[in-house]
């Protein structure tokens, strides 16, 4: 599905809205994405995913394509800032809370550890795999001469909002505990999903 996107719609939109210059960002990234959507079907392909999470990864799938395909008021979302926010940041921060999910159910919720250092190991895991794309986007600064990379208050601003996702994670597994620790039935019917 993402060559397929990437052939008949994103470099189209992607040439049209950064111009020919930029193709090599459009390549750099797209060999990226592509590389880490093997490399999870290698790892995950195997193992059984709640429904919820899969919608969740959909939906930080379509968030990252709307940013560079959708148009609003004649530029591209990635370019908006909504309520003083630029539209890059609420794909870091959603992104991130779906990898504090993902790193939780399949790694941190089965150590026997102290809650907080769990939660702690999880957050450092979301900003270390949130690093990694930071440094691929350096990378892009320093080999692309035409790149719409943003330059240190970018990466900054990029590692804060993945910081506020994997704390918000945190957040809402905690709130949930807490409810089916008073409602057990809920927990119950959780575990008969999958989640």
């Amino acid at each position: 599905m993402f060559l397929w996107i990437c052939q008949t719609v994103y470099y189209d939109r992607f040439v049209h809205y950064r111009g020919k210059d930029h193709l090599q960002e459009f390549f750099v990234y797209a060999l990226v994405i592509l590389a880490v959507i093997t490399v999870a079907w290698r790892i995950l392909r195997r193992r059984q995913i709640p429904v919820w999470m899969l919608v969740m990864v959909q939906v930080g799938i379509v968030m990252h394509f709307a940013g560079g395909l959708a148009v609003w008021h004649e530029s591209r979302l990635y370019d908006k800032v909504i309520l003083n926010i630029r539209y890059d940041k609420y794909v870091h921060f959603v992104n991130s809370f779906i990898c504090g999910c993902f790193l939780y159910i399949f790694y941190f919720k089965s150590l026997s550890l102290a809650r907080w250092i769990v939660e702690l190991q999880q957050i450092i895991g979301v900003l270390g795999l949130g690093t990694v794309v930071e440094i691929i986007e350096y990378l892009v600064t320093l080999t692309v001469v035409h790149n719409g990379v943003g330059g240190y208050d970018n990466n900054m601003q990029d590692i804060i909002a993945n910081l506020s996702g994997s704390v918000f994670c945190v957040l809402v597994i905690r709130l949930r505990d807490r409810i089916a620790v008073k409602h057990p039935l809920t927990n119950v019917r959780a575990m008969e999903r999958g989640g």
